[in-house]
């Protein structure tokens, strides 16, 4: 849908859940979801991985996922950032960086290695994942993108 329609959906979609109605949305869009839906059931090739309220499952993948915002020094956070016992993975946006903590790793250790090398940091908070983040996490990458490449070879 396009952006105007798209807003349109999701007023009838919510107006309609605010009567006290249940609606069955399916979306592969996660953000729409995230938006829209007090509870979630993710399906992947026919099993269900994820079910509960938005609450419930962010709870349940929370604590692992900080954003960072730079005020200086970033280059001195490379080392720190490719830490494999404090960091699973980053997204590098420049000034800002999303961050998944290793297996293990405490938020509190990653601010102290990035201090202890003098970067400066504007933001540093413990966020919540995005339900495509979940998504991600529970299916893999590999089994999300599986069915495309079938698709693609046949």
């Amino acid at each position: 849908l396009d952006p105007v329609n798209s807003q349109v959906m999701k007023d009838v979609v919510i107006d309609i859940a605010k009567r006290g109605r249940t609606v069955l949305f399916s979306t592969h869009i996660m953000e729409q979801a995230e938006r829209m839906c007090d509870r979630v059931v993710i399906i992947a090739r026919g099993e269900k991985v994820v079910d509960g309220t938005l609450a419930e499952i962010k709870r349940e993948f929370g604590g692992t996922h900080v954003a960072l915002t730079f005020s200086r020094e970033k280059e001195k956070a490379a080392r720190v950032l490719a830490d494999r016992s404090l960091v699973a993975s980053v997204d590098d946006y420049g000034a800002t960086a999303d961050v998944e903590l290793a297996p293990g790793a405490e938020a509190e250790a990653l601010l102290a290695a990035l201090v202890g090398e003098g970067v400066g940091l504007t933001r540093f908070e413990l966020v919540d994942p995005s339900l495509q983040a979940i998504f991600i996490a529970k299916v893999g990458v590999e089994a999300a993108t599986a069915g495309r490449r079938e698709e693609v070879a046949a």
